[in-house]
């Protein structure tokens, strides 16, 4: 717990300081691929607009799914298509964050959790993103391919809350982020620069 403790806060040290171009996770692992642009310090409005404007709708449709139980990313690719964003379309979490991280866009990814214990701490998610920020939730790490129940995605609001599909009916819906991403063991935050 000690160490998770100092990897957050180097990880946070980092941030706010617009620290090293690539940050470490705590397994020792990059948090972003090669090759991305410098840091970017604040949310992104389009996206956190689109996704409060998709609140209470079915946002999962066209990627081949028979219902919204299984459809954050796709509900996550039509969002940021929504707000101008079209690199990610996928119905898969890790597809969706591979498009992101290869596409032409400024992005930065950063470890937020890495830990079996339930719940995100607040103030790491606080210090660590800001709305209109992207967020994913893993059960193993996010270089493997974590199908299906397996991951999930969305966008931080704020107050400690997130916009993402609800697997129960597949609307799109703002909660707290324990309610979707608290018993995942590895949760990331992703920064897109606004254009």
């Amino acid at each position: 717990m000690r160490i998770q403790n100092l990897m957050v806060c180097f990880v946070a040290a980092a941030f706010v300081s617009g620290g090293a171009s690539l940050l470490h996770c705590a397994m020792g692992k990059p948090c972003t691929e090669p090759g991305t642009q410098s840091f970017v310090r604040s949310g992104n409005s389009k996206i956190l607009a689109a996704a409060s404007s998709a609140v209470g709708k079915k946002m999962w449709f066209g990627y081949g799914l028979p219902n919204g139980k299984l459809g954050c990313a796709a509900a996550l690719s039509n969002v940021l298509r929504s707000a101008g964003y079209p690199v990610a379309k996928s119905a898969a979490v890790v597809v969706v964050r591979g498009q992101l991280l290869k596409s032409s866009l400024n992005v930065k990814e950063i470890a937020v959790k890495h830990s079996k214990a339930q719940g995100i701490d607040p103030l790491t998610l606080k210090e660590l993103s800001q709305p209109g920020d992207l967020i994913f939730g893993y059960m193993t790490l996010p270089t493997n391919p974590n199908y299906g129940p397996n991951a999930h995605c969305g966008v931080v609001s704020d107050n400690g809350e997130v916009y993402a599909n609800d697997w129960n009916d597949g609307i799109w819906k703002r909660a707290e982020a324990d309610t979707f991403f608290g018993f995942y063991p590895h949760v990331y935050v992703m920064r897109v620069a606004e254009k």
